[in-house]
């Protein structure tokens, strides 16, 4: 049964049991398949891929926030709640995901962000202009183009693809700093993610019967 404190976009299969998430397969030929698109929108593929943040999440980045030296991130949390349960404005929420160096420098290479930097640049513009529909066609284009089809064929597959990838990790990630990682305002939220380990356990008792 699902779990009723989780929202109901917090699904890793559909009503009808389509899977919702990204195979570690699926990733990487999205990857791949980001090869062809413009050096600005594969990295912004890119960075979906390895932050876990939502498509209007990446848009927001700006280069004050890719850490160069500490290889990270930071992404503004947009889904965490705006007031308190008195109804008081809360200060905008923060969240620094660790990437690979070489996201870090192919960013670099494309925005030069390290000559930002040489210059005493302050650039708080956004790194990618495109609107969220855009952005919303890059993920379907390059979807398409990878063969990747079904109901998880779109950006929130792709994140729950993260959150595979982190709880299935060997070691896996603790569900506290995945729920850090992705921003989940309840921890309780990234438990979903432990469905995925009931599978994979699946898989690993049929092959052990050959």
């Amino acid at each position: 049964m699902q779990n009723p404190e989780i929202s109901p976009e917090m699904r890793l299969f559909s009503p009808e049991g389509e899977r919702l998430y990204l195979t570690a397969e699926e990733r990487r030929r999205f990857l791949d398949a980001s090869a062809l698109e413009s050096p600005s929108d594969r990295m912004f593929c890119h960075v979906l891929h390895y932050t876990g943040c939502r498509p209007s999440e990446a848009l927001a980045i700006t280069s004050r926030r890719v850490m160069i030296n500490d290889s990270a991130i930071v992404i503004h949390s947009l889904k965490k709640h705006k007031t308190d349960q008195q109804g008081r404005l809360k200060q905008a929420q923060f969240r620094s995901v660790p990437v690979p160096p070489s996201l870090i420098e192919h960013l670099d290479l494309v925005f030069g962000l390290r000559s930002q930097l040489r210059r005493d640049l302050v650039i708080d513009a956004p790194l990618w202009s495109m609107s969220r529909p855009t952005a919303y066609r890059l993920v379907k284009r390059v979807m398409d183009r990878a063969g990747i089809v079904g109901a998880q064929a779109t950006g929130k597959g792709l994140r729950h693809g993260f959150g595979v990838a982190m709880v299935t990790a060997n070691p896996p990630v603790p569900l506290h700093v995945i729920s850090q990682l992705m921003g989940h305002s309840d921890s309780k939220t990234t438990e979903i993610y432990l469905q995925v380990l009931s599978e994979e356990r699946h898989s690993l008792v049929m092959n052990a019967w050959g």
